[in-house]
């Protein structure tokens, strides 16, 4: 008798509904930066923090530079053949 793993089939069920968890992240996402925009920096530090959304639009830039540098750049470098380990 096997016995079934609980979490194992939550995690299924969520990978097979991928497009749904995408479109909830969008979503939250969204809302977030739409309740950013409320709320004024009463003093700013820089030039365009005083700008609502700013830090978030700030966040997802920096966090795509840092995917495109890692990917493009340092991969290749520390990057190993498959059967750099043997077997």
């Amino acid at each position: 008798m096997s016995q079934q793993n609980g979490l194992g089939e939550l995690l299924a069920k969520w990978r097979d509904n991928w497009k749904t968890w995408r479109t909830i992240f969008f979503v939250v996402l969204g809302v977030l930066v739409l309740l950013n925009i409320p709320f004024v920096t009463h003093h700013p530090h820089f030039g365009l923090d005083k700008y609502p959304g700013f830090f978030a639009g700030f966040g997802l830039v920096v966090g795509l530079a840092m995917v495109i540098i890692m990917k493009k750049i340092v991969q290749p470098f520390i990057a190993r053949k498959e059967d750099y380990y043997g077997d």
